[in-house]
């Protein structure tokens, strides 16, 4: 990967404890990191196969420990859950595919 495409500011958001996580009052921020975010397209739909709704994104960041799918990802304005976690420790990156996750900034779960 190179440096120049991490060019996205994303936060990661940690779960408190291992519980019911229903509001974001239940994350912490853990950090900002530089990200390459590109949303899924309908093309990229077609071409997968895979059934994709949409607000789902894919994010490139170099590799950082302690990341898992519990956590969440802040980018634009909107909270992402991860779906799928891709680490590659010999090239130092982490491939995320992410959804929106449903929570907004009021600390709720819009359905």
């Amino acid at each position: 990967m190179e440096t120049g495409t991490l060019n996205e500011r994303i936060q990661i958001y940690e779960p408190k404890a291992e519980r019911n996580l229903t509001s974001l009052d239940d994350y912490e921020l853990s950090g900002t990191v530089w990200a390459n975010v590109r949303a899924v397209t309908t093309r990229d739909q077609m071409r997968s196969g895979v059934d994709v709704q949409s607000g789902q994104i894919t994010v490139f960041i170099r590799y950082l420990s302690g990341l898992s799918d519990d956590c969440l990802i802040r980018w634009n304005d909107k909270f992402y859950g991860i779906d799928n976690l891709s680490p590659d420790k010999h090239k130092g990156e982490i491939l995320l595919g992410c959804s929106y996750s449903g929570f907004n900034d009021n600390q709720r779960i819009t359905t």
